[in-house]
């Protein structure tokens, strides 16, 4: 599903514009940006984990055999929560 799709179930699940449907969407989107910039982890109960972390400098030998830097980075991970998990692993 792409998400084009998504909003068009998600405007019909809501009973609203595809327009409208973006526009929450867009929202929840950069919402969740801004808490996890604040507060580095944002948890929903049954839905999920997000989770900021930061990953260590290192080198890395590419596949020509070179020797790179690899700097250290912010990573954001997500864990997947145990409703979601359920209703995933019943498809029907």
């Amino acid at each position: 599903m792409n998400k084009q799709e998504f909003l068009t179930k998600l405007s019909k699940n809501r009973e609203s514009t595809i327009t409208e449907a973006d526009k929450w969407l867009k929202s929840v989107f950069e919402t969740i940006g801004e808490a996890i910039q604040e507060t580095d982890e944002l948890r929903f109960v049954g839905f999920g984990t997000f989770k900021a972390t930061v990953s260590k400098a290192r080198d890395v030998k590419t596949p020509k055999g070179e020797i790179v830097h690899v700097p250290a980075k912010r990573v954001i991970r997500f864990a997947v929560g145990s409703e979601l998990k359920s209703k995933a692993e019943s498809k029907k």
